[in-house]
C-alpha cells in the first residue's frame, strides 16, 4: 500500500496499528475495510460475506513530520483483493518491499515491486516521482503475504528541508534501487518497533526513515545498484535464529565462542553472514538490544540509571550515559523524566 498525504480516508482507513502497543495481529472485514477506506476509495472482493475477515496482521499510516509519511504493512491476505484511490498530490515515494508479490499499478503503469515469499523472498525497493494527480491500483491475491515500507515525501517535507521538490524527475518516473544490509535491518526495525511510548517512538521512526530514504534516493541519483549476494535458504534460517537468541537476552553474557557453539557454526561465517544480512557485527546488534531493553525499562518502569547501565551491560555509568545519548539522542536521566 502506499500512504497519501493530507490525511487522506486512505491514511485514516490504516490508522488502526500506528501507534507500537497497539501492533498485535487483528483481522478486517471487508465491511469493515470499506467503512474505513471512505468514499474515496474503491473496494473489490470476491463474492463472499461482507462479515467475513480479508486481512490478517498489522499495517500503519506515521505522520512523522510535515510532509513526511511512513506506512508499514505486515499482513497476510485471507481474500482476493483489489483497492482502487486516487493519489492527489506531487509526491515521492521511497518504496521497499521485504515479502510479497501484490500486483500495484499508478496511473495505469506497472511498478515492479515482486519479492517472493518466505524464505525465497528478495526483497526490491523503487523510488517513484508523482507530479500530478494518479490513480493508485493494488491487487492481491488471497494467501499472500506483505511486508513493506512506503515512505512518502512531499513538496511541503522538501521546502522545510530548504530543498527545492525535484521537478526535473518525470512524472510517474519509477527507478529501481536495491537496499543494503543496513536498509534492510532499518526496514524490519519499523515494521517491527521497539515498545517506546511518546515522543521517543516518533524521533526513532523519522530517524530510520530518512536513511532509508537517504539511501535510495542516492541510489536514484546515479544509478548505483548496492546489491548484496543472498544468503542460501539454510544460511539465512541460521542467522535468524541467531536473532532470536540476540533479542531473547539469553546471550547477553555469551563471548563469540559461546554464541557459535550454541548456533552450531564456525564464529567468522556467521560474523560475515550475520553482517551481510542486517548491515551490523553480531555485537553491536547485541548492544543495540541492551540498550533498548535498559530504555524501555526507564520508561515503563522508571528504574535508576545504574539499573539501566547493568541492563545495557555497562559497568561505568558515564560511558552508558555516552552510548545512550548517541542511540536515542537523549541522555538516560532526561530521557526518564520526558517519559
Amino acid at each position: 500500500m502506499f500512504a497519501s498525504t493530507r490525511n487522506s480516508p486512505g491514511e485514516a482507513a490504516v490508522r488502526l496499528a500506528a501507534h507500537p502497543a497497539q501492533r498485535q495481529l487483528q483481522t478486517i472485514t471487508g465491511h469493515t475495510l470499506s467503512q474505513r477506506l471512505g468514499s474515496g476509495h474503491r473496494v473489490m472482493l470476491p463474492d463472499s460475506d461482507p462479515g467475513a475477515p480479508i486481512l490478517s496482521g498489522s499495517f500503519s499510516v506515521a505522520h512523522l513530520r510535515s510532509g513526511l509519511y511512513m506506512h508499514c504493512t505486515d499482513i497476510d491476505h485471507l481474500q482476493t483483493l483489489t483497492t482502487h484511490f486516487a493519489l492527489l498530490e506531487p509526491s515521492i515515494k521511497v518504496l521497499l518491499r521485504l515479502e510479497g508479490n501484490s500486483q500495484v499499478r499508478l496511473g495505469g503503469k506497472a511498478v515492479d515491486l515482486e519479492a517472493g515469499q518466505g524464505i525465497a523472498s528478495r526483497p526490491r525497493g523503487a523510488v517513484v516521482t508523482l507530479t500530478e494527480a494518479v490513480e493508485f491500483e493494488r491487487h492481491c491475491p488471497a494467501g499472500l503475504r506483505e511486508r513493506m515500507v512506503a515512505i512518502t515525501l512531499s513538496p511541503e517535507w522538501f521546502a522545510s528541508a530548504a530543498q527545492d521538490f525535484p521537478t526535473f524527475r518525470q512524472h510517474l518516473a519509477i527507478q529501481a534501487w536495491t537496499p543494503s544490509p543496513r536498509s534492510l535491518a532499518i526496514a524490519e526495525q519499523l515494521i517491527r518497533p521497539p515498545q517506546f511510548d511518546g515522543p521517543m517512538h516518533a524521533l526513532l521512526q523519522e530517524s530510520r526513515a530518512l536513511e532509508l530514504v537517504a539511501e535510495a534516493l542516492a541510489q536514484a541519483s546515479v544509478g548505483h545498484d548496492a546489491r548484496a549476494k543472498p544468503l542460501p535458504p539454510t544460511a539465512y534460517r541460521r542467522i535468524e535464529r541467531l536473532r532470536k537468541l540476540l533479542d531473547s537476552g539469553q546471550a547477553d553474557d555469551f563471548d563469540m565462542n559461546a554464541i557459535a557453539q550454541h548456533i552450531g557454526c564456525n564464529a567468522n561465517t556467521l560474523q560475515q553472514q550475520f553482517r551481510q544480512t542486517y548491515g551490523q557485527t553480531i555485537f553491536e546488534y547485541l548492544r543495540e538490544q541492551r540498550l533498548l531493553r535498559a530504555a524501555r525499562a526507564l520508561q515503563r518502569e522508571g528504574i535508576s540509571v545504574a539499573r539501566a547501565a547493568e541492563i545495557a551491560g555497562y559497568n561505568n555509568q558515564a560511558n552508558f550515559s555516552t552510548a545512550f545519548s548517541r542511540q536515542f539522542g537523549l541522555s538516560p536521566k532526561h530521557f526518564r523524566l520526558k517519559i
